[in-house]
């Protein structure tokens, strides 16, 4: 008989978007990369840069790096580099839009100009997907996802998207990461790095991520997520604030604590009215929004299976 899997635990994920509730960071699940992103979609870093993100591969083995897309497509004897899949950085910018999205999704919502094509998925094997044009090039309104997905692209990036609309044979995307360190099945981001190899670097947040001093060196609710130097023992760390009883930490002190634990290797998950870990089906700390536990973009859930 199959064993059910039964989720323990959970704790908050990334930085999202308010509004969409869209992870700012790469999102893998089951293998497959449901946001890719070359630079971390976030607002509120002091420059742009890749962010620290959590990941698991397919022997449970964790991993904590500045994972960046690492993609391409391949059709009629040439290669051509992607830019995102489900993301769109700027204005030239080459995206695969997956059925990860839904049915359908907007070229471009500021009404630029934007083409489109849209396509059938054919197999998945691994990190590459095959598909074959499924309609006609498409300017502006509307991407139809239904047969599993669909390219778009303006400025420089809009002539790929004419040639592979014309092309009626198999097109490959190759989906990776950079760095390559094996077959990620998981990836959750964060912000920032607390410890590598045994060593607090919380404190260099600000110059490495592009971290703020209000955000690093002010006291907030905060969540952690980390393992120790053989990677046997994942560590979950939740801290309330924002109340009179609760101050919350600031990065150091976070990763202090984590060292504490027994972590090797930490980073830290979206913080602040975020911060909830829930076991064995209970919240377990107090969320420091008023209304209580708030809808989250992503979590980590560690799954056992009965």
């Amino acid at each position: 008989m199959a064993r059910t899997p039964s989720a323990i635990a959970a704790v908050n994920g990334d930085f999202f978007n308010i509004r969409t509730g869209e992870s700012e960071n790469n999102v893998v699940i089951e293998g497959d990369i449901i946001k890719g992103v070359e630079e971390t979609d976030s607002p509120y870093d002091s420059y742009d840069n890749l962010h620290s993100q959590f990941g698991i591969d397919w022997n449970n083995h964790p991993f904590i790096d500045r994972f960046g897309l690492d993609a391409r497509v391949r059709f009629n004897g040439q290669t051509v580099h992607l830019d995102g899949v489900n993301f769109r950085e700027d204005s030239a910018a080459f995206v695969l839009y997956t059925k990860a999205v839904g049915d359908s999704a907007p070229v471009d919502t500021l009404g630029r100009d934007f083409i489109s094509v849209p396509l059938r998925l054919e197999s998945h094997r691994g990190d590459t997907l095959i598909y074959r044009v499924d309609g006609e090039l498409q300017r502006g309104g509307w991407m139809r996802l239904s047969k599993g997905g669909a390219f778009a692209a303006g400025g420089k990036s809009r002539t790929s998207v004419e040639r592979i609309a014309r092309y009626r044979g198999s097109i490959r995307v190759i989906t990776g990461l950079a760095p390559n360190r094996a077959r990620l099945r998981t990836i959750v981001g964060g912000w920032p790095r607390l410890i590598r190899e045994g060593k607090r670097t919380a404190e260099y947040a600000d110059i490495l991520e592009g971290t703020f001093p209000r955000f690093s060196s002010g006291r907030h609710p905060r969540t952690a997520i980390g393992f120790n130097r053989d990677s046997t023992r994942l560590i979950a760390l939740t801290v309330d604030g924002r109340r009179e009883s609760d101050s919350g930490m600031s990065l150091v002190e976070l990763a202090d604590a984590m060292l504490k634990l027994g972590a090797y290797e930490a980073m830290a998950f979206d913080g602040g009215g975020s911060t909830t870990m829930v076991v064995e089906g209970k919240v377990v700390n107090r969320p420091s929004d008023e209304k209580g536990e708030r809808p989250v973009g992503s979590a980590l859930l560690f799954v056992i299976s009965r």
